[in-house]
């Protein structure tokens, strides 16, 4: 399958394949802990590294559709039915619209706990 990286490194956006699973997804960003965030309506959502917060110093950073800053490289993916990851339905073009590069800036770690 076909999924859109977003390297905030070299301000780049690219069609990249894999095998969707999550081995190959750690492989991509490059990390070894992965959050999923940027939820669009149309099921597409941003798959990054959890702990890009906690480098030193923190990877560049990007905008994308309002939401963020995320830190270092992220996956576009979309996600059917039963909770899979497929490809994005995003065109490129239009990722490279929703991105804002933000470079070299600090983002400080917050974490929320919500009681069930």
């Amino acid at each position: 399958m076909l999924l859109i990286k977003i390297d905030p490194s070299t301000q780049t956006i690219e069609a990249v394949e894999t095998n969707g699973q999550l081995n190959d997804l750690y492989r991509i960003i490059g990390c070894r802990t992965i959050d999923v965030c940027a939820r669009q309506s149309n099921g597409d959502a941003l798959t990054v590294d959890d702990e890009a917060l906690l480098d030193e110093p923190q990877p560049p950073a990007f905008m994308f559709n309002g939401y963020g800053p995320l830190h270092g490289v992220a996956l576009l993916t979309g996600c059917d039915e039963e909770g899979e990851t497929v490809e994005p339905t995003m065109s490129l073009a239009s990722v490279e619209r929703a991105i804002q590069w933000r470079g070299h800036i600090h983002t400080e770690p917050f974490m929320a706990f919500i009681a069930l």
